[in-house]
């Protein structure tokens, strides 16, 4: 039991995260504006953690994988060509 503790220890050492971002467009059908976001939430879950007004449709544009955490508000990665 020991020695598996110790290879789960040492096995962590060497993990890789990933995380994907997500450019997302919001438009006010209304007021005829739009803003862009880059979010790691997809359009679904933008919607859940920032309700959108009646007037506003939220798509996404664009999205990318970037490697490494997004811990201690870390800035999300730049797209690669």
């Amino acid at each position: 039991m020991k020695w598996f503790f110790i290879f789960c220890f040492f096995s962590t050492q060497f993990a890789f995260a990933e995380y994907r971002v997500f450019t997302l467009l919001i438009e006010n059908k209304k007021t005829n504006t739009s803003k862009t976001i880059d979010s790691t939430l997809d359009p679904d879950q933008f919607k859940t953690y920032y309700p959108l007004s009646p007037d506003e449709e939220i798509s996404y544009i664009d999205t990318w994988m970037c490697k490494g955490t997004t811990s201690f508000l870390k800035a999300h990665c730049q797209k690669q060509n």
